[in-house]
């Protein structure tokens, strides 16, 4: 069950995210009694405030009104060495109190008390453009000091020289929606299917808390000449710690150790051989390593009956009622009695390991031309070819019993590599017919293939007598078989597309436009280049598409494109042999401070196949509102629905517990698949439905000159259904509801100073039971104060 999306509706200063280390001891209750204080105390001068200026802003009279409330004077800055200064920094201290669930708290908000550096801004300009280094600086950062989001960017120029720009970002990820990957253990009986011992896992096994780096910079200089040069280069770089599994006889949990990194290099020349023609060459380079190792994280340990002790792992899914690793034999009552195993023939693991290397170099040549040199045609073209080669060595090994094969070791040793040859063409042109007539023509090319090659060995461990074969049974007692494998095989695809267009300018308030789109996308797969091994589709696009304008009015401008689509063949079960888009949006201004706005945005698919009958919608519906009646009052309001659906046949195989009815399975077609499939014997028509309800309400009013003051809240609400082939699985993320109340306060106190207060409220909560896991509700105050100095 995927988690719920991050929505937000921040007060000032921004707030961000903080990700603290992996398995580490949060607080599920409440913070310090010091930060409950200070929170009180700041929401009740916030509140005072609000409510004491508040009529003011109401009921006062202005002579004139904007759209939007007009932002405080820029301050003067002051000029050394030729240029104008600006300079601000933003210095504040944040305090929050959590209750509930600290992982999910820490999964969508991530926000921790602590002081910050909150905002930095420096501008450096040129008086008369004539600076010795540079004529225009701006350099900005924010976030420093523990907040899981920081950044900083540089921009810089001198005329006719150069032009340069920076950025580094750093974006602490931390996940632990404990629905993702769980197994869902069940509990101890009486319950029907229940688990001898019951042992439920709290976080998700797939959990995350990783640290991604990235840097860019890109130099131009000459921009202004006829010869001009490009430079680039970036770094991004991920590491941390995060969680994975495997199944080998049972599910495993992994420790992976994560580390990634990725150095991209860019090179380009623009000419400019003739009025309004440019003629660019690029050249990059990008370099991939792949340094992510995997390691057994021994959950569910149980000791063995030897002398001396050991232990086993017998990993994440524990339910006895399903053999899961094993069952119970009696007479013992329990797979694990005062910490040892009884059942010594179940799956589990003694070690794991998977080390791994990926080098990958990609070098790629791009040729482009932009010209509008011909009064009546405009040109973009571009073609590029890569060739990318990646490798990896692969060394991977087991200890433990499988009992399925009856292995109890294996050590897996190789190589692979492969090639990526890569062709991309893109051809654009617009050809004005009439002063009102234009012909668009799009065409897009991309072919591609991937031979690749693996030579690997492997050496398993099986017991000679595989009825006799334990967790005690010595590795002297197995029969070491080495099972090598050479694969070569090749993915090739080429896609082919055609956008014809004629747009009409009817007249200054209507337009209209009209085409056909064409594709061709064929897929072929080697697998071992023997005869017979091919795997060849081909998938061809048709395409109408019609587009309107219109704008009866100065204040009023609507828009509206469709385009309905038909493919003669499908690739995967939910690919639609039929499509259609239909996009609306309208922007209404009756009075110059009101801004009405309208959005409409649905994709219809479907697939009459008897053996999918595939339907399904994405639809979206928004509206929005920006009031600004008075200088010292703005409202801004948004709603947005967005529905998904999909209905497909699928095929199951499913036994619930006796005592336990599923309506799904119940009710599902007990026919083979339709005759088709033995081994999953139900067929029913499957669905997922999502129903997602956003909405915003935001106040600003400023009650006197030096007083700024916002009130908003955001709500967000989703029902939704899939089909329930556990008792134990409850809905999750399709059930739930998020609430962000936020007010801030801005108070100008003179001396180029400035204090902000901002108060933030999480609350999370589902609608369907919490499951045999830990509860996923929180809520939480955050209060951020800060002085801002500006000059």
């Amino acid at each position: 069950m995927a988690p719920p999306r991050k929505l937000a509706l921040q007060s000032l200063p921004v707030e961000r995210r903080t990700s603290p280390p992996l398995r580490a001891e949060r607080s599920s209750a409440t913070a310090s009694g010091h930060s409950k204080r200070r929170i009180a105390i700041a929401l009740a001068v916030l509140v005072c405030a609000m409510i004491v200026l508040l009529p003011e802003t109401l009921f006062a009279q202005t002579p004139t009104a904007s759209p939007t409330p007009a932002p405080p004077a820029e301050p003067d800055g002051v000029t050394r060495g030729g240029y104008l200064v600006h300079q601000s920094i933003e210095l504040g201290y944040r305090s929050t109190d959590v209750a509930g669930s600290g992982d999910m708290y820490d999964t969508l908000v991530n926000l921790r008390t602590g002081p910050r550096i909150l905002d930095q801004t420096l501008t450096m300009q040129s008086v008369d453009h004539q600076g010795l280094l540079f004529d225009d600086l701006y350099l900005n950062s924010f976030g420093w000091g523990g907040d899981p989001n920081n950044a900083l960017r540089l921009r810089a120029d001198k005329n006719k020289w150069y032009n340069l720009q920076g950025s580094f970002r750093r974006d602490q990820y931390f996940s632990d929606y404990d629905l993702l990957a769980n197994p869902l253990n069940p509990p101890p009986p009486p319950a029907s299917g229940g688990s001898t011992p019951s042992i439920p896992i709290l976080n998700s096994p797939h959990e995350f808390a990783t640290t991604r780096r990235m840097s860019d910079f890109d130099l131009t200089l000459l921009p202004q000449s006829a010869v001009s040069f490009r430079l680039g280069y970036s770094h991004n770089n991920m590491t941390g710690p995060s969680y994975s599994s495997i199944h080998e006889g049972t599910e495993a949990s992994l420790l992976q150790d994560w580390n990634t990194t990725m150095n991209s290099y860019r090179l380009g020349v623009d000419f400019r051989i003739a009025p309004r023609t440019v003629l660019s060459y690029d050249q990059f380079l990008d370099y991939y390593k792949g340094d992510t190792d995997y390691q057994l994280n021994p959950i569910n340990q149980a000791l063995l009956p030897t002398t001396p002790a050991s232990s086993v792992s017998l990993g994440l899914s524990i339910d006895t009622f399903n053999k899961e690793p094993c069952a119970v034999v009696p007479p013992a009552t329990s797979l694990i009695v005062n910490g040892t195993l009884t059942n010594v023939t179940c799956s589990a693991y003694f070690n794991y390991s998977r080390k791994q290397r990926i080098r990958t170099t990609t070098p790629t040549e791009r040729v482009s031309l932009r010209s509008n040199y011909f009064q009546r045609v405009e040109l973009v073209a571009s073609f590029s070819y890569s060739s990318a080669t990646s490798s990896t060595p692969l060394d991977e090994s087991f200890g433990g019993l499988i009992t399925r094969t009856s292995t109890l070791a294996f050590l897996g040793t190789g190589t692979a590599d492969a090639n990526r040859i890569s062709d991309t063409a893109d051809l654009g042109a617009t050809v004005h017919l009439t002063k009102h007539l234009r012909l668009i023509e799009k065409f897009y090319f991309w072919a591609y293939r991937i031979p690749e090659n693996g030579n690997f060995s492997e050496v398993d461990n099986d017991c000679i007598n595989p009825k006799a074969c334990t967790l005690l049974t010595p590795l002297s007692a197995t029969a070491p078989m080495i099972v090598p494998t050479l694969q070569t095989a090749s993915f090739n695809q080429t896609w082919t597309r055609n956008q014809t267009e004629l747009a009409w300018d009817i007249s200054k308030k209507a337009g209209a436009r009209i085409g056909y789109r064409y594709g061709d996308r064929e897929f072929n797969h080697f697998n071992d280049f023997l005869p017979g091994d091919e795997d060849h589709f081909v998938g061809l696009e048709k395409t109408a598409l019609l587009g309107l304008w219109a704008r009866p009015t100065h204040a009023l401008r609507l828009n509206f494109d469709l385009e309905h689509t038909n493919y003669n063949a499908v690739f995967v079960r939910l690919s639609p042999r039929k499509e259609a888009r239909y996009r609306f949006q309208t922007t209404y201004t009756p009075r110059s401070w009101a801004t009405l706005g309208g959005s409409v945005n649905i994709l219809q698919q479907s697939n009459a196949d008897a053996q999918t009958q595939y339907v399904g919608h994405n639809q979206n519906y928004g509206l929005t509102a920006s009031l600004a009646p008075r200088e010292r009052f703005g409202l801004d309001l948004a709603y947005n629905f967005n529905s998904v659906i999909q209905n497909a046949i699928i095929c199951f195989n499913d036994t619930p517990p006796a005592g336990v009815i599923l309506p799904f399975v119940a009710n599902a077609a007990n026919n083979n698949c339709a005759g088709n499939d033995t081994a999953n014997n139900l067929m029913a028509n499957s669905y997922y439905t999502n129903h997602t309800n956003f909405g915003m309400a935001a106040l600003r009013f400023k009650p006197v000159k030096r007083v700024i003051a916002n009130v908003g809240y955001s709500i967000t609400s989703v029902d939704g259904s899939v089909p329930q082939f556990n008792i134990l699985q409850p809905l999750g993320s399709l059930q739930y509801k998020y609430q962000q109340p936020v007010a801030n306060l801005s108070v100008d106190i003179g001396h180029r100073l400035a204090y902000n207060m901002g108060w933030n409220y999480y609350q999370y909560g589902e609608g369907s039971f919490v499951g045999p896991t830990a509860p996923r509700y929180f809520h939480a105050n955050s209060l951020t104060e800060s002085l801002r100095y500006a000059f």
